[in-house]
């Protein structure tokens, strides 16, 4: 997830002082911050897992370094575990401390998992952590079933219904998707998954998107699909072999329910297949070495007519 950000660190004299402010440009609300994670789910703080040696001023007793908690719903994401562990801020790191996160709780979380260890920071591989610089949490109160917070630029709490349906709403139109298409019949197949480039006016992507759609398929055949407003679809097959593209003959139109989570897809007017919505997930690929390829992933599975 990249956001526009102006980070200004300030180192101050003492070794085990450390100050981190930051300026937020563009909406860096909880809405926007969760709408781009690969991972947003609601959690209850279970326990204090690792403390801090050193005292932190106007704390009493050890400051907790990170929380263990359970996974009550996932939202978006891949993420298996029922328990996961969160870490916070050491004196040193633009996090936030743990003790702001309550034993027994429940929070909404937006994190990022930590990819690799540094002896600057804290954390293991496949934890999160949060970012001080925008929200990527909000408290909730589990019986009212609402959460509190900058939930946007001019709402400061949501109910969990209707975060839900914001959070899972899937829009299709004038938009551009591919999938694995190996057999050219994609649509006749039982399961599809379709990929979303969320960065593609990246230039990097724009020089490569080809390729890139190639490597995340798994070098295979791919078919790009643009779902116009009018509801006309546009399909291309891309073999990858001689790099030729062939569109899709007929009058293809597509429909979504978004209360079903049903995508249909037309042909010459009449009801061809249809897909329900079984997970919305992030992914990511590595281009370059410094560049990432961000996907908006949905996994489909054929619904009997």
């Amino acid at each position: 997830m990249k956001k526009t950000l102006v980070l200004l660190f300030i180192l101050l004299i003492s070794i085990k002082s450390f100050a981190c402010s930051c300026e937020c440009g563009g909406d860096c609300s909880f809405s926007q911050i969760s709408k781009g994670s690969e991972f947003v789910a609601l959690v209850k703080v279970i326990e204090y897992s690792d403390f801090l040696e050193e005292k932190i001023s106007d704390y009493d007793g050890k400051m907790p370094l990170s929380m263990t908690v359970e996974v009550i719903e996932n939202y978006i994401g891949s993420e298996k575990r029922k328990t996961i562990k969160i870490w916070g801020d050491n004196g040193m790191l633009c996090r936030p401390y743990i003790a702001n996160f309550k034993v027994g709780k429940y929070y909404l979380i937006a994190p990022s998992i930590i990819e690799t260890e540094s002896k600057y920071s804290t954390g293991n591989i496949n934890d999160y952590d949060l970012f001080s610089c925008w929200t990527d949490y909000l408290q909730v109160d589990f019986d009212k079933k609402i959460a509190y917070g900058e939930y946007s630029k001019e709402e400061n709490q949501i109910s969990l219904k209707d975060f839900e349906r914001e959070i899972r709403n899937i829009n299709f139109k004038k938009t551009e998707w591919f999938t694995n298409n190996s057999n050219k019949d994609f649509f006749k197949s039982d399961s599809i998954t379709l990929y979303k480039i969320l960065n593609k006016k990246d230039e990097f992507v724009k020089l490569s998107s080809g390729i890139i759609k190639t490597e995340q398929n798994e070098n295979k055949d791919f078919t790009d699909l643009e779902f116009r407003r009018n509801g006309k679809l546009k399909m291309t097959d891309t073999n990858i072999e001689n790099w030729t593209e062939t569109e899709h003959l007929g009058k293809w139109k597509w429909e979504f329910n978004n209360d079903k989570n049903v995508l249909s897809f037309y042909l010459d007017k009449k009801l061809y297949s249809s897909f329900v919505v079984v997970s919305q997930e992030r992914d990511y690929l590595i281009w370059n070495t410094d560049d990432k390829v961000q996907f908006y992933v949905l996994k489909l599975e054929r619904v009997e007519k």
